[in-house]
């Protein structure tokens, strides 16, 4: 092994920017870099001196942690630990739930003492203990060692002994496989040394706690986990299948440090000066450096013309001053961007293009106004500050309900403050201010910002219900102004219930209406409740926790929502026993996280909840449209086109109008549509007796599959008439059928171990002189050779414990194809399997009229002793056959 191997990272790619995905690769983002000086001791972190925050990982919880890398000392030991941004001891947010990001710790480390004791390069730090990888000088092994094994152990007996003269690369590579287990792989020098599947559930089980990289937190731990020289520590998180042939940042090992790195200023800084010295980390092979810097990050990403600032051997450059780049001065309000290239004209790798850094210059106006400019929904008691500008010392506050005053007021009262109280304000009213600021010398004019305060009377329609499952007319139904209720756990009813009417425990309830948005951002929504609860925007559900025993938070994904725009909403809630809480929270860029407030809410006038969903894609040619009428509504008029201007602007005379439908009939059949086409689609809500209406709807659209879908297993639920095994008939009451499809308890549908959308098949089969199998009977997509379909696809999950029955398929009840491996039902990930659809035909199945499709394991025409087991299903489709390779010429 060669000391510091060499190699090239593209610190492009360590920055976060899109990696080049291979067929063979997982799709990684780098998420945190840091190299150090030589030791632990005296370390330089590339993002900053301190604690590094650099974003989130996800619990199965729905809730999110930061992850970070700080430098801490436990049990006398100091190690660079990946964890919350707490302290060491209180990471219990993570130790109830395992982490659902996968990611990726790998590093280059160094023995520097004599010692022949272990030497531990990174550890997982479990609920009920550690898991480690450590090694000796001595030993050509590699050990682990966990609460679940006895003592230590060992993961391969071929490895390098722990080197004190060679940079090692290191790695710990953590997958999440689902909710209940995790995988923790090896890797010496990008070679697998073994691997640890852990159960978080089982009695010894881990939950992933904290994470670290060379040291030991335990108090004990004197005597291993250091000393280690540290030279690179990356983070990254990771989808797909991980290979370490492609997917480390540091590839084959540790190694020398090509591109420029720690720029000072930091990347991303603000400076409260119009000149700066910018300095780096030299590249291990540069002899000279190439600077550029620009107001505009692609010019200084492609050096364009006017961007160079020419070739240096030292490695600090002063920006800002006459005779030195941007000579005039760097301009209060603007960010810098910089790159620095290191050159060695010898080496014909040379030059190494670095990243492109930046920096912003502070305003020298005030800025960063609290509430944001444009806000709505804002309290009348509202305190307004802001962040004031570049050498700023008085500040001049003009505040209004008139834009025009505003910006021509003069004269007010210097203040030092930076805050300012109007007083209580009127609901529903806009609102203007302008902060002047002054630097003793030059006054600088503000921009006028405005915020809205909120309007009274909003709210969402809440029908409550005294069972669990939303079913039967409900007891109560009001207007709730927010979703805001701690009913508490006592025996109340009205007092630890929505109303006297409502039970304590077992009641349901269901908030709908419009959401108003005030400002184009990307938004994230919270529930906070106990038991159950799942929240739709547009007809999507965004959040989804039915069948939660506890109280607990989850969140959406990020949404980016317009401003102006109204999105129907709709939240649904149960309460079981304990107690009795729901909450709705949204936030943005530009609020901190709140109750979504009852000025944004509308009781439901226009249509709502839109079947299929806002922007869905692959829904099937034949759907059924539906939606949620409107409180006001007689009638619903419905345009519908592939037009979507053509939509929005239809009335009863244009060619998209397509029908009037009577209050009780909310869903449209438009026939049979194009395959891959996006159609967009209205519904006015029509009163004649109410002089607002009509109630004009938004446009929804949705794009039709390539394919033909048999079933997604998305329509299941878990009460008549829609539970799976009403629809796929299995072996209930059918002596020597073994199958039992879905779960037999709720939900009957798989929830979390899905390929596709929120939900797949369990498929249980127990084969003991018995065959398994599930028949679906097809009501329509019967025509199998509709569009030159030519496959039949669907995915399978099963499980290394199964017994290995053979898998098959079965058309009409005539026809069966098995899977080509044997051992199928074992394997334990998500595999297409793809059927000729001529492979049934030769068995005498007309393809223009298929009724069934079964499931199937073992041979029903030749009973024999057998073995059980489960496998998920999901995505049964058909598609076009592949088109034929062009010939050679």
């Amino acid at each position: 092994m060669s000391n510091k191997v060499i190699y090239l990272i593209s610190f492009v790619l360590v920055l976060g920017f899109i990696l080049t995905s291979t067929a063979n690769a997982a799709d990684v983002t780098p998420q945190l870099y840091v190299t150090f000086d030589g030791s632990l001791s005296g370390s330089t972190y590339i993002a900053g001196a301190g604690e590094i925050v650099n974003g989130t990982l996800s619990l199965k919880n729905g809730t999110e942690v930061l992850y970070g890398g700080i430098l801490t000392t436990a049990g006398g030991q100091e190690g660079l630990h990946f964890m919350p941004t707490d302290s060491l001891a209180s990471k219990n947010a993570i130790n109830e739930d395992i982490i659902t990001t996968s990611f990726v710790i790998e590093g280059a480390a160094k023995r520097n003492a004599p010692s022949a004791g272990f030497q531990t390069f990174f550890c997982v730090y479990g609920s009920v203990g550690y898991r480690y990888l450590s090694g000796n000088p001595t030993d050509t092994q590699y050990w682990t060692h966990g609460p679940t094994s006895t003592g230590w152990a060992v993961v391969s007996g071929d490895g390098q002994p722990v080197s004190d003269t060679d940079m090692v690369h290191y790695a710990l590579v953590y997958e999440y496989v689902s909710d209940t287990e995790c995988k923790l792989s090896y890797y010496v020098d990008a070679v697998q040394f073994g691997d640890t599947l852990i159960n978080t559930t089982a009695a010894g089980g881990e939950s992933s706690r904290g994470m670290m990289f060379a040291g030991d937190p335990h108090p004990s731990a004197t005597d291993r986990g250091m000393p280690l020289d540290v030279d690179t520590i990356a983070f990254s998180t990771f989808t797909g299948t991980f290979n370490p042939e492609t997917d480390f940042i540091l590839p084959g090992g540790p190694g020398a440090l090509a591109p420029a790195s720690n720029p000072k200023p930091r990347d991303g800084a603000m400076l409260e000066a119009t000149w700066t010295n910018l300095s780096w980390r030299a590249g291990d092979f540069a002899v000279s450096h190439d600077v550029y810097i620009g107001d505009n990050f692609d010019d200084v990403n492609e050096g364009a013309e006017g961007t160079f600032a020419g070739n240096q051997a030292t490695t600090s450059l002063i920006v800002g001053f006459t005779g030195f780049p941007v000579p005039g001065g760097l301009v209060p309000g603007t960010t810098y961007y910089w790159r620095i290239d290191e050159v060695n004209e010898a080496d014909p790798n040379s030059p190494w293009k670095g990243p492109v850094w930046s920096f912003w210059i502070q305003p020298n106006k005030a800025y960063d106004p609290v509430p944001a400019d444009g806000l709505k929904y804002v309290l009348p008691d509202v305190t307004l500050n802001w962040t004031p500008g570049l050498g700023a010392k008085l500040h001049y506050v003009y505040f209004g309900d008139n834009f025009d005053d505003v910006n021509s007021a003069d004269m007010a009262l210097p203040q030092a403050d930076t805050t300012y109280t109007p007083g209580t304000l009127e609901l529903d009213k806009t609102y203007y201010w302008r902060v002047d600021e002054s630097d003793g010398i030059t006054m600088q004019k503000g921009d006028v910002w405005s915020f809205t305060i909120a309007r009274a009377g909003g709210g969402l329609k809440a029908e409550y219900f005294n069972n669990t499952t939303l079913s039967g007319e409900p007891v109560l139904t009001r207007l709730d102004p927010e979703i805001d209720f701690n009913w508490g756990n006592a025996e109340v009813a009205g007092e630890n219930s929505p109303d006297a009417s409502i039970n304590v425990n077992n009641f349901s309830a269901r908030w709908s209406g419009d959401l108003e948005v005030d400002l184009t951002d990307i938004y994230t929504f919270h529930i906070n409740a106990n038991n159950g609860f799942r929240l739709s925007l547009d007809g999507q559900i965004i959040i989804d926790f039915w069948d939660n025993p506890t109280t607990s938070s989850r969140k959406s994904e990020q949404i980016e929502l317009i401003g102006g725009d109204i999105y129907s909403i709709r939240m649904e809630y149960f309460e079981s026993e304990d107690t009795a809480i729901a909450q709705l929270f949204w936030e943005s860029s530009t609020r901190e996280q709140q109750i979504i407030p009852s000025g944004a809410l509308q009781l439901p006038l226009k249509a709502g909840s839109p079947n299929p969903y806002k922007n869905a894609v692959d829904v099937k040619q034949t759907p059924i449209l539906s939606w949620s009428p409107g409180d006001y509504a007689a009638a619903h008029q419905l345009y519908f086109g592939t037009d979507e201007e053509a939509v929005r602007n239809a009335t009863t005379v244009s060619d998209e109008y397509r029908a009037t439908k009577n209050l009780g009939s909310e869903s449209y059949d438009p026939g049979k549509l194009a395959w891959h086409t996006t159609y967009y689609w209205r519904v006015d809500e029509v009163n004649n007796l109410n002089p607002d209406s009509p109630w004009v709807g938004n446009v929804w659209s949705f794009t039709v599959a390539d394919f033909i879908e048999i079933d997604g297993i998305e329509d299941y639920n878990d009460y008549p008439p829609d539970e799976i095994f009403s629809t796929w008939i299995d072996g209930w009451e059918v002596p020597e059928n073994g199958s039992m499809a879905g779960h037999a308890d709720p939900p009957f549908a798989e929830t979390d171990n899905v390929h596709g959308g929120r939900q797949s098949m369990p498929v249980y089969y127990e084969n003991n002189f018995k065959y398994s199998e599930a028949t679906l009977t097809l009501v329509s997509a019967r025509d199998w050779t509709e569009e030159g379909v030519g496959a039949l696809s669907l995915w399978f999950y099963g499980d290394t414990a199964n017994a290995a029955e053979r898998m098959y398929v079965n058309l009409n009840g005539i026809a069966t194809v098995y899977h080509d491996n044997p051992d199928a039902a074992l394997i334990d990930t998500w595999t297409e399997w793809a059927i000729d659809l001529q492979k049934f035909a030769a068995q005498g199945v007309n393809l223009a009229n298929v009724n069934t499709i079964s499931i199937g394991f073992g041979d029903k025409n030749n009973l024999q002793a057998g073995g059980s087991g489960m496998v998920f299903f999901d995505d049964i489709r058909l598609y076009r056959p592949a088109p034929e390779p062009e010939p050679a010429p």
